[in-house]
């Protein structure tokens, strides 16, 4: 085994073998970080000088912003100009070392991206802080920091940046680019990472000393792994072959904005049926019988908080209009474009009830944003394990070893059609609250599988965590069911941009019947976690 060629930088490699804890490495490191110019004899030995440099390190802070009216996570008229305040303000009392130099960022993803660029110039290292899901600025921005020459940072603003912070982050990584990624509700974790660009007020001190220190610190903040013991929860998984038949025999509904030739995925035949004929179907809905579903779902709730009684009754129209659909096409299974669908005032309502309401019976499964690998993966938990799935927007929350799996609607009989219901309470949409949506309390102390495919059904993504609480927070999606992870959380930051942000999550330890069926499809098996 050889020597360590590192000793400054790293203790806990795989070469030193030697246990790095929180206390050892602020006890070894803490003087560098906060800038000191004398670094002790271990620096000297790794053959670095301590050449100074002049003045404070300067931190580029970019905070990525949207248009206050603009229909994304956290939510419509977020506040930002408080809590970029907030985050300054947080970022200079835990940094006092370092000087921030703020920049916001909402608009022209080119223009933006050259603003920060001209920045990079000025500063000695970037803190980018995604405060918001602006897809297209983000789908640009963080790669363009990734290429700069400057050690970065992304880190996430937990309900409010996450998929974009995920998607575009692990995009930056797949590309070369050396950054290092924060997700944690514990904003101390931030602090620990930022304070390390005062290791470059020593002159021998590279990017890559920085990166490599900070991404140790990153991990040893990350909460403990612990046991998972689980309530016992049979599952007889249906064969592969059966699995692979019923798919061949599936017909899935695509609502968007205008009508298609079918095609097939993974066997079942995807229709496109445009806005218009969903329409159609809601205007001949009768009236009296929306209204007696919406009752049924008003009594069957644990609460109504933002929505009035029209908006639950327009919302059992909906559901109406989309199995009178399903019936005349003959399907197994429904998916709208339903963001898209309102907010250009083509779609009437959200169908997250009647989602609901299908997954629950059992037998059409709905999923919401027109996504058909979503929509395969619902069809394969039903049709493998007689169980609904939840798909969602997952967060990362690397100080409590917990993903959080978040969408405004979910079923609320994750254990089959037969088995027991949780409580739900009827909300609003979350990132316009508007309409009916729905938040599940679902239950806690379950192990459960949740996997994806990539769009051209060629590789599945898969991990496993047990289910352990629900969080009630106002910005993102109504439903947040938060699992802690089973394996390695920090891997989870990798695959994304591959396999995008949803991921289903389907009740029990199923990752083998489930890898079974991938490999059967002749796919790429990627275990994230």
């Amino acid at each position: 085994m050889s020597e360590c060629q590192r000793p400054l930088l790293c203790r806990d490699c795989a070469r030193c073998g030697s246990p790095q804890t929180r206390r050892r490495f602020i006890q070894q490191f803490g003087g560098l970080a906060a800038g000191a110019c004398v670094v002790g004899p271990s620096l000297l030995a790794s053959g670095l000088t301590t050449g100074r440099r002049p003045g404070k390190i300067k931190v580029g802070l970019i905070l990525v912003c949207a248009p206050r009216d603009w229909n994304v996570w956290p939510y419509v008229n977020f506040d930002y100009e408080t809590r970029k305040q907030e985050i300054l303000s947080l970022l200079k009392g835990g940094c006092p070392e370092l000087e921030f130099i703020p920049m916001s960022v909402e608009g022209d993803p080119a223009e933006e991206t050259a603003r920060v660029t001209a920045l990079a110039e000025q500063v000695d290292g970037l803190l980018v802080v995604c405060l918001c899901t602006n897809w297209g600025l983000t789908d640009v921005l963080l790669p363009a920091v990734g290429q700069l020459a400057k050690p970065a940072l992304f880190v996430d603003e937990l309900y409010a940046g996450s998929g974009v912070f995920l998607c575009h982050g692990s995009k930056t990584l797949r590309q070369g680019s050396r950054v290092v990624m924060v997700s944690s509700s514990d904003f101390q974790d931030v602090i620990d990472v930022t304070r390390l660009f005062g290791m470059l007020s020593n002159s021998s001190v590279t990017a890559r000393d920085f990166l490599h220190v900070a991404g140790r610190t990153r991990r040893n903040n990350f909460a403990a792994r612990a046991d998972l013991p689980c309530i016992e929860d049979p599952i007889a998984p249906a064969d592969v072959k059966e699995v692979i038949s019923r798919l061949a025999q599936t017909t899935i509904v695509r609502v968007i904005s205008r009508k298609g030739d079918p095609y097939k995925a993974l066997g079942a035949t995807v229709v496109p049926v445009s806005f218009d004929e969903i329409n159609a179907a809601y205007r001949n809905v009768d009236q009296d019988a929306a209204a007696a579903i919406a009752e049924t779902w008003m009594d069957e709730a644990a609460g109504i908080r933002e929505p009035s009684r029209d908006d639950v009754v327009n919302a059992g129209a909906i559901y109406l209009a989309m199995r009178d659909i399903v019936r005349q096409y003959g399907a197994q299974g429904i998916t709208m474009d339903c963001l898209g669908g309102f907010y250009s005032g083509k779609l009437p309502g959200y169908p997250c009830l009647g989602y609901r309401q299908m997954n629950d019976d059992g037998v059409v499964s709905g999923t919401c944003e027109a996504q058909i690998p979503d929509m395969l993966a619902m069809l394969i938990s039903r049709y493998m394990f007689g169980r609904a799935s939840f798909a969602s927007d997952p967060v990362l929350d690397t100080s409590t070893n917990r993903i959080i799996y978040a969408h405004c609607v979910a079923p609320t009989k994750m254990l089959g059609a037969d088995g027991p219901s949780n409580p739900f309470i009827i909300r609003s949409h979350a990132e316009d609250g508007k309409g009916a949506a729905v938040q599940s309390l679902l239950p806690a102390g379950y192990m459960t599988t949740s996997f994806r495919f990539t769009w051209d059904n060629k590789a599945m993504a898969i991990h496993q965590a047990k289910a352990v609480d629900n969080i009630d927070e106002a910005k993102a999606c109504r439903t947040k069911l938060a699992a802690e992870v089973k394996g390695d959380i920090g891997k989870l930051f990798l695959e994304w941009d591959r396999f995008g942000w949803h991921r289903l999550t389907v009740y029990g330890d199923v990752q083998e019947p489930l890898e079974e069926l991938a490999k059967a499809f002749g796919m790429e098996i990627v275990r994230e976690t």
